[in-house]
């Protein structure tokens, strides 16, 4: 029996070429490609600046020491993400305050103003799956409470906000290039995008241990700068990722078309209120979830679930914070019935008629 995986990494021969010439021609550390990259990237972006980090969670650190927030602060960012959203704020002294999700998986816009106190210094949102958050209201009421935004945009590259690519819609975007994202850099990465120069001439040095000029440190930093083959790699991958991008559309298109009359699950929300999703996951909802999971398993279909436990209900975060079941009841419900089917550009039409034939045949028993 064949198995569809849930996801499938790309390294071509074109990447693997890249990386050997950047290993023979270049210095392994800020190489030429890792300039190339970032210029290339913010181009891409429509952003002044993109400078690349070792990991996604570096970037949203990092972005948030450059935003300037100090200890205590907080930050307001939703239940239901990778655990590394909220990590991050606290890597960087400060508080996360979670909201609960809305139907879309996203930050839920109601909780937002209840939220903030004399404390809150920053709104985090997060593309989740590749679904672009309702950024005109964040960045509304960010305005009118003076505090600034960083999107999370570790799973959305491509995606698209009212004709706006991702990573441009407020002061700072946050990418990962961990090797399930739509693009990667076979290996861990992150990019840091914005129109600040102040932001990102601190982004710079705090990636570098704080360095700003020769053998000088002005400010306490770290060790999180990109590797010159990642670069070179992460070239050749952006070149690709508008086509992987209109591919993983033409799949989940094609999900929608075939699971549409199955009324026990939920789909994902599409392309509503001016939002192009990226399909970095391909998400249903469904409360026979785990018998699903493994029916599909016996028939050659690999799923995951992104994610089983929302943050707040995380071990650490139950000790630090003293969270507990029902503080944020949306996050914890979908937490509960949601997986995710196959996705990845060189997964087969057949393979979705295949995996949506089994889903029928599951829920038809």
């Amino acid at each position: 029996m064949n198995v569809i995986p849930p996801c499938n990494p790309i390294c071509t021969k074109e990447m693997q070429d890249a990386a050997i010439h950047a290993l023979q021609n270049e210095k392994f550390i800020f190489g030429e490609s890792v300039t190339k990259f970032e210029e290339e990237f913010a181009k891409y972006c429509n952003t002044d600046f993109a400078i690349s980090v070792s990991s996604g969670t570096a970037a949203l650190q990092l972005s948030l020491l450059a935003a300037g927030v100090k200890s205590k602060d907080e930050i307001i960012t939703p239940a239901n993400s990778f655990i590394a959203t909220a990590n991050s704020i606290i890597h960087a002294g400060s508080v996360p305050v979670f909201c609960d999700n809305n139907d879309a998986y996203l930050i839920e816009l109601d909780q937002i103003q209840g939220k903030i106190t004399k404390k809150t210094k920053g709104i985090l949102p997060v593309h989740l799956y590749g679904n672009p958050a309702d950024m005109d209201e964040i960045n509304a009421i960010a305005e009118k409470n003076k505090l600034f935004v960083i999107e999370d945009d570790a799973q959305a590259h491509g995606a698209l906000y009212k004709g706006r690519k991702i990573g441009s819609l407020a002061g700072i975007g946050c990418f990962s290039f961990y090797s399930t994202k739509n693009m990667t850099v076979c290996g861990d990465g992150g990019m840091v995008t914005t129109n600040d120069a102040n932001i990102a001439k601190t982004v710079i040095a705090l990636r570098n241990h704080g360095r700003t000029a020769q053998d000088v440190h002005s400010m306490i930093g770290y060790t999180a700068r990109l590797n010159t083959v990642s670069a070179a790699i992460g070239r050749v991958q952006l070149k690709y990722l508008d086509q992987w991008v209109s591919r993983r559309r033409e799949i989940a298109q094609k999900y929608n078309d075939l699971l549409s009359d199955v009324d026990e699950i939920a789909l994902p929300p599409g392309d509503v209120d001016g939002k192009k999703p990226s399909y970095h996951l391909f998400v249903i909802k469904t409360p026979k979830r785990d018998a699903l999971i493994d029916f599909l398993k016996k028939a050659g279909v690999i799923c995951l679930i992104h994610y089983p436990t929302p943050i707040h209900l995380q071990p650490i975060y139950k000790k630090m914070f003293h969270y507990k079941e029902g503080d944020f009841p949306k996050s914890e419900e979908q937490s509960k019935q949601i997986l995710d089917l196959p996705m990845f550009p060189e997964l087969k039409d057949s393979e979705v008629s295949y995996i949506s034939e089994k889903i029928h045949e599951f829920f038809n028993r």
